[in-house]
């Protein structure tokens, strides 16, 4: 505790940062997916252009070049604007995330997020002219418009930090609000969860902060660096950006706002009825929302241009009768069509809105899961006209207006170019800035998975969902949602799932019912076959027809031309129906989308292939299976799971707390032994691969007026995961989650997400370390201890365990 008080207090002292220190990256996690694996094969290098930043007079771009997890980039590339062609690269630190240019013009800021340090570029050399001491993941910064400050947000404290700035001639850190190492204490300001991209106003006085798995955005007045407002946005901020008096933040909505419900309290506003029920894979939009600049209000909600009508369960605003229905009052047909917004906001074109960028009136939206950016005009309140929308190159990151308002430059994190827009003419040119010598991306089956997961939106009947929405980087978001194949989709819930480190931490799911053959469940919800008019499964055209089964014993009953040869004799029902269009199979749309993104539509081959009669491999078709198959390897080729900086910190309390995770009294090492951290199929603790189940180690969510268990699933999931374990009582067995990156996992745990940190996840109830407000949930059905043994613990003790779990 001494210690926390001391880091508080340092934290909140301005202090000159030391000159000297030594440098050191994080070393990533082995990667255990090697050439003794059956669906291996090499990958290619890749550098993940991510960031931009312009100088001054736009002539020259420089780039980010991120890498991944366990092979991070260390360099910058220059881009010559005229000419159109990388003149340089400048080595910096670990994966460079964020990148931005000091007012005065001549020094650039790089956040290194692997590096404990940030790499100061001097633009009139090009050359890193030092090295500033900032904690492990500083990920983005923001200068104040009179350049004597900089902000940076920080991933691994959850906080805002602070540079106190001289810059004339050189660029001096005069002071910070953090300490120096070995940072193992809270510092800067706190804000929400995994904070990302910020904005500063004008005067300099409100900055905003966006957190992403926290799903907040924040309001810090500078002068007193303190958090005055926290809006809950129910939705992952992908970016924020303020002008004038509006802020501008991209998001994927907090669901389709349709009936509420009694269910849980989702919202945490204190009262039932937020529609928890409803909140499925399939709501999330593409979402742009306007916030007032001085308290946060929302002013305006942009939601996705296909919110309505493309799916055959949803609901049309002029035919309230359209559409299947879950239970709801006597009055809901035309009820539930006021639910959705009003058609005028319907103007978000594309797929996972993420950075923004303002030249003139105008705002720039990057769509990076369906690689498009969109063009919106900006009235005096903040409100947006739709504009043009173009094509760039796969999975954009980031962009950039030129000073002169004439081109937009976007990075494109997978396809390794940069996409430059000349804004009068609406074409488009791509400059190569990363790796490309294996081939354009995608150039493997594992990057086929790659590119689904990032760039999900043309695979999707609305066009604007994608895998990343709720899995950015391979974690997870503070929030807890109804699954479709739940049995009590008001009372029962499920968190988010990080696939993180998934190759050693097989069968996936909760129900541990998944593996990178079957995503059918996930991928189904993207893509229905009731969408598809010959897939002969949608109730509202169908219904009327005989089945296939009795056409196949009676072929001339009535309409039986149209069951048994649908393609190419479609009812005539299919020519109203608005979904699915132009395809009239779930199969052909993505064969069709894979052709379009991909150019291909077959694997390549050197990782999911059938035999030929000759012993020759050919890639299977890039269907629903195809892809499937396709995001399953990509998921197992690399652990994707972040290096942990609190390895680095070594503490005496982590030691301490391994001891107790290693003792017979807690237990822990028992379901989750170090250091895989999980006895899932893989070895070697598994070594005859024999799937482990467990009885629910907490209480079962109830419903409270038939008091049944609400985490049942139903008869569908059973037959989708055939080896899901459900007891005769309906309790569904569960696997051992995997430990290792809980330090940045969501702050939601257990299956439906009812612990809000670890302390509530391990502490029985009444435990002496609980703080105020908090609830200990190590019980099931009154009997304590029942999730490993922490009831003798003291609270010094379970600060150990926790700081343990934290440093893995």
């Amino acid at each position: 505790m001494r210690g926390r008080w001391l880091a508080l207090i340092a934290a909140a002292c301005a202090a000159e940062p030391r000159a000297d220190f030594e440098r050191v990256d994080l070393a990533p996690y082995p990667n255990p997916f090697g050439p003794d694996q059956p669906l291996w094969s090499e990958q290619p290098h890749r550098d993940h252009p991510f960031s931009l930043a312009l100088s001054t007079d736009g002539a020259k771009l420089y780039v980010t070049l991120q890498g991944v997890e366990d092979e991070p980039g260390r360099e910058v590339a220059i881009v010559d604007t005229e000419a159109l062609g990388v003149v340089g690269r400048i080595g910096v630190g670990s994966s460079p995330t964020g990148i931005e240019l000091h007012p005065g013009g001549r020094f650039l800021v790089v956040t290194n997020r692997f590096s404990n340090y940030a790499s100061v570029i001097d633009t009139a050399s090009d050359a890193v002219a030092l090295d500033v001491e900032a904690p492990f993941y500083t990920t983005e910064l923001v200068f104040s418009p009179d350049g004597r400050r900089a902000w940076l947000t920080n991933r691994w404290k959850d906080s805002v930090l602070r540079w106190d700035l001289d810059v004339g001639d050189g660029f001096r850190v005069t002071a910070t609000n953090y300490q120096a190492l070995p940072w193992d204490g809270p510092m800067g300001i706190p804000v929400g969860q995994n904070p990302r991209d910020l904005a500063i106003s004008d005067d300099g006085r409100r900055l905003y902060v966006a957190a992403l798995t926290g799903e907040a955005v924040s309001l810090i007045d500078t002068a007193s660096g303190r958090e005055t407002v926290r809006y809950d946005l129910a939705s992952p901020p992908a970016d924020v950006v303020v002008l004038g008096d509006a802020v501008f933040v991209t998001n994927i909505g907090r669901g389709a706002g349709d009936l509420p419900d009694d269910g849980n309290d989702g919202d945490e506003d204190g009262a039932p009825g937020d529609g928890t029920a409803n909140v499925i894979f399939q709501d999330p939009q593409a979402q742009i929302t306007v916030l007032d600049a001085t308290t946060l209000d929302v002013r305006h909600d942009y939601t996705s241009d296909t919110l309505c009508c493309r799916d055959y369960r949803e609901v049309d605003p002029d035919d309230p009768e359209r559409g299947l229905r879950l239970p709801a009052p006597d009055t809901w047909p035309p009820e539930r069509a006021a639910f959705l917004p009003p058609k005028e906001t319907w103007i978000v074109a594309g797929a996972l809105p993420e950075q923004m960028a303002v030249g003139g009136d105008s705002l720039w939206v990057a769509y990076s899961a369906s690689n498009e950016v969109q063009r919106f005009a900006i009235a005096d309140d903040g409100s947006l006209a739709p504009g043009p929308v173009l094509t760039t190159g796969m999975n954009p990151s980031d962009l950039v207006v030129s000073p002169d308002g004439r081109r937009v430059y976007v990075a494109e994190r997978l396809g390794e170019h940069v996409t430059v827009i000349d804004v009068e003419s609406q074409t488009t040119q791509r400059v190569p800035v990363g790796d490309v010598v294996a081939g354009e991306f995608p150039a493997t089956d594992a990057e086929l998975g790659e590119a689904f997961n990032f760039v999900t939106g043309p695979f999707t009947v609305d066009g604007d969902q994608a895998c990343v929405g709720c899995h950015r980087e391979g974690g997870n978001l503070q929030r807890h949602h109804t699954m479709p194949l739940q049995t009590d989709r008001v009372w029962g819930t499920r968190m988010i799932q990080a696939y993180r480190g998934a190759m050693d931490s097989r069968p996936w799911f909760l129900e541990t019912a998944m593996d990178e053959t079957n995503f059918f469940p996930v991928i189904n919800e993207f893509n229905r076959k009731e969408n598809f008019c010959c897939e002969l499964v949608d109730p509202l055209v169908w219904s009327k027809y005989p089945t296939a089964q009795a056409c196949v014993a009676q072929p001339k009953l009535d309409g039986c031309n149209h069951v048994l040869d649908c393609e190419s004799d479609p009812p005539p029902e299919c020519a109203a129906r608005p979904y699915g269009s132009p395809h009239l199979t779930r199969n052909a749309a993505f064969l069709d989308a894979a052709l379009r993104l991909f150019g291909r539509e077959t694997t390549f081959g050197d990782g999911i292939w059938i035999e030929a009669p000759d012993g020759a491999r050919e890639g299977v078709p890039l269907n629903f299976d195809g892809i499937t198959r396709a995001l399953g390897l990509f998921l197992l080729v690399r652990p994707r799971l972040l290096p942990n900086p609190n390895v680095q910190l070594a503490t005496p309390a982590a030691e301490r707390g391994r001891r107790l995770y290693e003792s017979s009294a807690t237990g822990c090492a028992f379901c989750h032994p170090l250091p895989v951290t999980t006895v899932a199929t893989a070895p070697p603790f598994n070594p005859f691969d024999q799937e482990v189940q467990f009885p629910p180690v907490v209480s079962p969510r109830r419903n409270p007026v038939t008091r049944a268990n609400a985490d049942t699933v139903t008869a569908g999931f059973l037959q989708s995961f055939p080896t899901t374990v459900q007891d005769a009582d309906g309790a569904v067995r569960f696997g051992a989650p995997l430990l290792r990156g809980i330090w940045d996992r969501a702050t939601r745990f257990f299956h439906d997400g009812r612990a809000e940190s670890l302390r509530e996840a391990l502490a029985t109830p009444g435990h002496a370390a609980l703080e105020a407000g908090e609830r200990g949930f190590n019980e099931t059905d009154g009997v304590i201890d029942t999730h490993g043994g922490t009831s003798q613990l003291t609270p010094e003790e379970l600060a150990d365990l926790i700081a343990f779990l934290e440093s893995l």
